[in-house]
């Protein structure tokens, strides 16, 4: 039980070490500078567009600061090798909490810059918005073929298999 406990730890860190890196900046990678051109922005769009953004990012660094702060408890806990369950699915939850509030928070910026344009800058802003949620599944793809390989590479399909395996016949000896 340890063992399957400890494997389970280990990708749930794996997999919010992965997807807690720019859940929440779009426009905070070099593409961000583009749009602002794209939409051709007047200078008081600009200075809210960088106004949002600005916020946005204020109001993001302590939630990021928390869910790395659960990681590296997360990683203290594994390298004790004592997995305390409970604080486990506490720190799991918690990091899920405060990512849905990054995407939240995320969606709000961009509806708040939606409602600045005018008919054809959010035509264009909806193009943008369009290509960054197909930019996120192919994030959450790789993401699966990183916790893929991960696994692969560790064995810990057939770690876990001998590990059913030897319980099942536990069980067999018990139960006669």
């Amino acid at each position: 039980m340890k063992k399957v406990a400890l494997l389970f730890a280990a990708f749930v860190f794996l997999a919010q070490t992965v997807s807690a890196k720019n859940l929440d900046k779009p426009c905070a990678r070099k593409e961000g500078k583009g749009i602002v051109k794209a939409l051709k922005l007047t200078s008081d769009q600009e200075k809210k567009f960088d106004d949002i953004n600005i916020n946005h990012q204020k109001a993001m660094v302590d939630v990021r600061a928390k869910i790395e702060k659960n990681q590296i408890e997360l990683k203290s806990m594994l390298k004790e090798g004592n997995i305390d369950e409970k604080k486990l699915l506490q720190l799991t939850n918690e990091n899920s909490k405060m990512k849905a509030e990054m995407k939240e928070a995320g969606i709000e910026k961009w509806i708040e810059i939606n409602k600045m344009l005018d008919k054809d800058q959010k035509e264009v802003w909806a193009k943008h918005l369009a290509k960054f949620a197909g930019s996120a599944k192919m994030m959450k793809d790789k993401i699966k073929a990183e916790a893929k390989y991960f696994f692969k590479k560790q064995g810990v399909r057939k770690k876990m298999m001998e590990h059913k395996d030897s319980c099942c016949e536990l069980t067999k000896e018990s139960s006669k």
